[in-house]
């Protein structure tokens, strides 16, 4: 994979959700569980890609091939806030911008091109995470075709 497709995508999420405060590669920040807190600032966006689906176009089965390009972005947040409906009213409102921000994020990055696109990158999935150091997380699938 090239690494065009990253930075691409890292300088969309820089550029167009200036409320994201880390954005990087997903090299497993948020992946343990001890008192110790993870290596980003709140709220971050981790991106990981792959190429799930590719075809060769030359019945020879050389390059190039037409290739499904799937980002999977982890969006965490660490602000505690709850949606109970007991709690006062600013403190649901801060738990309610994570969802301002998932709404951001896939208006910045659905539909988007890139030079190498074939067709643009376009939503498949945002899944909360269920998880037991209390940090909220969601997993949005972007999808996108290349031609490599």
């Amino acid at each position: 994979m090239k690494k065009e497709y990253l930075n691409d995508l890292l300088d969309l999420l820089k550029t167009e959700v200036p409320e994201l405060r880390w954005t990087d590669a997903d090299e497993g920040q948020l992946d343990y569980y001890t008192d110790e807190r993870p290596p980003v600032a709140w709220p971050c966006c981790l991106v990981e890609f792959s190429m799930p689906d590719t075809h060769d176009l030359s019945p020879m089965g050389t390059v190039p091939q037409r290739c499904t390009l799937r980002a999977v972005l982890t969006i965490a947040f660490n602000d505690c806030a709850s949606l109970n409906i007991h709690t006062p009213k600013s403190v649901r409102e801060t738990a309610l911008k994570r969802f301002e921000l998932l709404e951001k994020i896939k208006q910045s990055v659905h539909g988007r091109w890139f030079d190498r696109f074939q067709q643009p990158y376009m939503r498949r999935s945002c899944v909360p995470q269920k998880r037991e150091d209390g940090l909220k997380v969601y997993e949005m699938v972007f999808e996108a075709v290349v031609i490599e």
